[in-house]
């Protein structure tokens, strides 16, 4: 299920990728899904990697078979693999780059570039 949500949460970031760049052309629009996709792919075996050595298996199996007492524990244990974690870790690093990208980027300079070239009347 938390693998799951974060999906969506990608899928949600293609429509606003898609829509922002969308403003320039079609085609940039595709564009900025396609480097979605990419930073998405190679993010998330780079994080895999870190995982899987952070996490050793031993580790994880011993964590995995250990009896537990309260249902909380056992959900979590259900839902949290290795691979969750790495989607995790990904999507934190991906929040970081993504409000420096889109939100900081140079759509927002343009506007303000306009604004200071508008020229003023004076009375």
């Amino acid at each position: 299920m938390v693998a799951a949500f974060i999906f969506l949460l990608h899928i949600v970031l293609c429509v606003f990728a898609f829509f922002e760049y969308k403003k320039e052309g079609i085609g940039e629009g595709f564009l900025a899904i396609a480097f979605v996709g990419i930073v998405f792919a190679v993010g998330w075996t780079i994080a895999a990697i870190l995982t899987n050595l952070l996490f050793a298996p031993e580790w994880f199996i011993k964590w995995y078979w250990q009896p537990l007492d309260s249902w909380v524990w056992r959900c979590i244990r259900k839902e949290i693999s290795r691979d969750t974690i790495s989607l995790l870790f990904l999507t934190t690093m991906e929040i970081a780059f993504y409000y420096f990208y889109f939100l900081t980027g140079p759509n927002q300079d343009k506007g303000k570039k306009k604004e200071a070239d508008t020229p003023t009347t004076s009375t």
